[in-house]
């Protein structure tokens, strides 16, 4: 047990009684008698950042102290001063100026507050550093992120605080692709839609979060995981290796048609997270969450089919229309197709301009407009050697052309 040495000698002479000495594990609680000490130094007009330095606490901790002390009324009175005898009257403090009210919304326009709520009505999940994002990104503007919570909380919303994961001292610094299509992760959601329970097989670039394949099924196999992934490489090209967990769709090795074999044909490494450790798969997890939470959890389909069309919607704009915070606010898609620098440049000139006439006129159109490449770059043509043999792949089409001579 370490203990904690309180020197007075360290504030000015306040004429209040010393802290008692005291002793505590590092990170362990303080003793009510310090708490109430300390309450009596806020009361008396030190600073928070004083006391918690005499304590040897922090500011937050002191914070929460005082709220407590507040709500429930027992916050000490500040002490008398010396020279005030018994029965005098206490002085009245000195007058403050009188300053004008806050703005609630600490500056934020009528046209900023509408298209907060705009947004949170369109994203009821997304608190108030996503709202900003999201705004930074389409609409250019800086805002702050305490006036979009003032703002939520005046019409209604409830704000929840989710703390930060405890950090692993062991664990490695969080792993990213070096480019696009280096790596791509594949993960299944499992989902209902009434009675029935179906699978979503995701597909994601690591580099860029770009969801470059998904599928909607009922009995997930091996052979529904080659024919998603097969999609997606026509459409955006062939990955340099993919990362799954244990699934059995995912390591079925006992037919031709398995993924397996597949991956061996197309030269893709295929990487599996170890048994009960799934490290490394943090952001396909993440999209399977935000899936969840954003789609499934807010509405309710009346058929598979309805489901399916619902799910591709949600992921398109989530690739084009939708700013991720694990990458600097930008969109995944400005990630995947390397317009990213160009977007960020452009979202940093616009945000200089908040205030300008535009957004007073409460005009606020998007400063960047949407690019949909549909159809999104595709491997044409490939020659690769596979033992004594040249193949040729036009198009996702495969041809022997013989063996090599040596």
């Amino acid at each position: 047990m370490s203990k904690v040495a309180v020197c007075p000698s360290s504030l000015p002479d306040d004429g209040l009684p010393a802290c008692p000495e005291f002793s505590r594990r590092p990170g362990g609680p303080f003793p009510p008698e310090v708490k109430e000490h300390a309450l009596l130094l806020v009361a008396s007009g030190i600073k928070k950042v004083e006391v918690a330095r005499r304590i040897g606490g922090t500011t937050e901790a002191l914070r929460q102290w005082v709220q407590q002390a507040e709500e429930s009324g027992t916050m000490p009175k500040a002490p008398l001063p010396e020279s005030t005898a018994p029965g005098e009257a206490v002085p009245e403090p000195p007058s403050m100026p009188q300053r004008r009210p806050l703005d609630p919304g600490s500056g934020l326009s009528e046209a900023e507050e509408a298209a907060v709520l705009e947004w949170k009505r369109k994203h009821p999940s997304m608190g108030p550093a996503q709202l900003r994002a999201q705004l930074k990104r389409f609409k250019g503007w800086r805002l702050s992120i305490r006036a979009i919570g003032r703002v939520l909380k005046q019409n209604g919303y409830e704000l929840v605080h989710r703390g930060s994961r405890p950090k692993d001292e062991a664990e490695a610094e969080p792993f990213e692709a070096p480019w696009p299509n280096a790596l791509w992760q594949m993960d299944f959601a499992e989902l209902r839609i009434g009675c029935e329970r179906r699978a979503a097989l995701l597909v994601e670039d690591d580099r860029s979060r770009f969801c470059v394949g998904h599928a909607l099924l009922e009995n997930p196999t091996s052979e529904d995981v080659v024919e998603t992934l097969d999609a997606a490489i026509h459409r955006y090209g062939k990955p340099e290796a993919i990362y799954t967990d244990r699934g059995g769709p995912f390591l079925a090795w006992g037919k031709t048609s398995s993924l397996g074999v597949y991956l061996e044909e197309h030269l893709i490494d295929h990487h599996v997270s170890p048994a009960y450790r799934p490290r490394g798969r943090g952001k396909i997890e993440s999209l399977v969450a935000t899936v969840k939470r954003e789609l499934w959890r807010v509405t309710q389909f009346g058929s598979v089919a309805e489901a399916r069309a619902a799910l591709g919607e949600f992921l398109h704009r989530y690739n084009h229309r939708r700013a991720h915070l694990g990458i600097g606010g930008l969109t995944p898609a400005d990630r995947y197709f390397g317009r990213g620098r160009e977007v960020l440049e452009k979202m940093q000139a616009a945000s200089r301009q908040r205030h300008g006439a535009a957004v007073a006129a409460g005009h606020g159109d998007p400063f960047v407009t949407e690019e949909v490449l549909p159809d999104g770059p595709a491997e044409v043509l490939r020659l690769v050697r596979e033992g004594s043999r040249m193949v040729l792949t036009f198009l996702g089409h495969r041809v022997v052309l013989g063996e090599i001579e040596s």
